[in-house]
């Protein structure tokens, strides 16, 4: 209720000012079948990440934007140790404030923040995690409370009070550079370094160092792209570095996903680990597209865990449906090769933007 009379302050001031909301929802529902497809049980889990903002227009250049989310304790993925069980209480996460920030858009390509802000380094494409809540291939979502600027669509220097505790300040900037001669509509290359400093406590890589690279080129029917990351963390004398490729293609109706992830982790108590559960992946998909509306892929995964000797396997046949602009669908089949049992499982996962 501390968030009443705030509401009813911005409720009230909307209607001198235009308002409109916005949002996402990612959803799973699988069924997990633990000791063969006949004498087995099945476990039924789903996991869900809504997320909603209202944005409210002072005038053209000055915007309130306040949001609220609804999220459940683990990411949105097809594996069977990383869904909530269907009949956990924490299936039912409740609506939490999501930050409150104002926005004055200066000039073009130039707009300052006041209040809350959050930011991630390296999200990844690969499917399983792709929420950059929870994973990230330099640095998953952080959050602070401040003053910041947004230089253009890619850009922004952030500085305040960090999340992480009541004690600590961080400063954050990124920023993706065009290289001259590959900024063109058809072939286009550009690099985001980017940076992390927290002062103060809150995590054990005081901070971070990473960078983005992009390169795309199209033609008619062929086109290809490939993405490169890089990222850093210096933490007690010791170096964790981390290598993402992420290839991807199409040629009319075929096209080939892939990323390849590979940690480099000192032997020492004193590093943590990195933001994946794993400490190498290789997944490749291939899918062939029947129409705008239908397409079919086939994946297959490699896995290390961190530290351990024991990888895994995933073959994951899955059909996609899109039955409208922003809206997502994914009905999926899952067979994971392990030391232990083999465990199959199927489900729909979707994905809507509003």
């Amino acid at each position: 209720m501390r968030f009443l009379p705030l509401i009813t302050l911005l409720s009230c001031a909307a209607f001198a000012a235009d308002v409109s909301f916005e949002g996402s929802l990612e959803a799973d529902y699988g069924n997990y079948i633990e000791d063969g497809f006949f004498n087995g049980h099945i476990n039924n889990s789903a996991n869900h990440d809504l997320r909603l903002k209202m944005n409210i227009d002072m005038d053209e250049n000055v915007r309130v934007v306040i949001g609220t989310a609804s999220k459940s304790p683990y990411s949105l993925m097809r594996h069977r140790y990383e869904a909530t069980p269907i009949s956990s209480e924490d299936r039912w996460a409740p609506f939490e404030f999501d930050g409150i920030s104002l926005e004055w858009t200066f000039s073009r390509g130039l707009t300052f923040i006041f209040g809350d802000l959050s930011y991630s380094f390296g999200n990844f494409n690969y499917y399983f995690w792709r929420n950059s809540d929870y994973y990230a291939a330099v640095l998953p979502t952080q959050g602070l409370r401040g003053l910041g600027a947004k230089l253009g669509e890619d850009g922004y220097v952030y500085l305040g009070a960090s999340d992480s505790n009541d004690k600590s300040g961080r400063i954050a900037a990124s920023y993706a550079f065009a290289i001259p001669g590959f900024n063109k509509i058809n072939n286009k290359f550009t690099l985001a370094p980017m940076f992390d400093l927290i002062k103060g406590g809150g995590r054990d890589h005081r901070y971070t160092v990473g960078l983005d690279a992009n390169y795309s080129r199209s033609y008619t029917e062929f086109n290809y792209a490939i993405r490169g990351i890089y990222g850093l963390y210096p933490s007690h004398g010791e170096l964790v570095n981390t290598f993402t490729v992420e290839p991807s293609f199409n040629y009319k109706s075929f096209s080939l996903a892939s990323t390849c992830y590979w940690a480099v982790i000192p032997d020492s108590s004193n590093v943590d680990n990195t933001y994946t559960p794993d400490e190498k992946l290789i997944y490749i998909e291939p899918s062939i597209a029947a129409n705008k509306k239908f397409s079919a892929g086939l994946g297959f995964e490699w896995h290390k865990p961190e530290g351990k000797n024991n990888d895994w396997y995933l073959i994951a046949p899955t059909g996609y449906l899109y039955p409208t602009a922003g809206v997502d669908l994914a009905f999926w089949l899952s067979y994971a090769i392990t030391e232990g049992p083999n465990n199959p499982g199927f489900g729909i996962s979707s994905a809507v933007k509003f």
